[in-house]
């Protein structure tokens, strides 16, 4: 199962919580369960960029993820 990681910034909507194993097929459905399982994070990941596996990916809702992969959310970059 995808192990979703947090830093410590977000950690405070985790309860200190700095990664969990979540079932999900694509990004969409983990960003779901993650935020219900910490509802304060909701407003705080769509600020965010995601990263699968050491590559960011600024539209990820729609990637597929592998058991082994591993998710962070990152500050977004913008280009120019």
């Amino acid at each position: 199962m995808p192990i979703v990681h947090f830093s410590s910034a977000l950690q405070r909507h985790t309860g200190g919580v700095a990664q969990v194993t979540l079932e999900a097929p694509r990004v969409k459905e983990l960003v779901a369960a993650v935020i219900a399982r910490f509802p304060g994070l909701e407003l705080e990941l769509g600020d965010l960029a995601v990263a699968i596996d050491g590559e960011v990916r600024p539209d990820a809702a729609y990637e597929p993820l592998m058991p082994s992969s591993e998710i962070y959310f990152v500050p977004k970059i913008a280009g120019g």
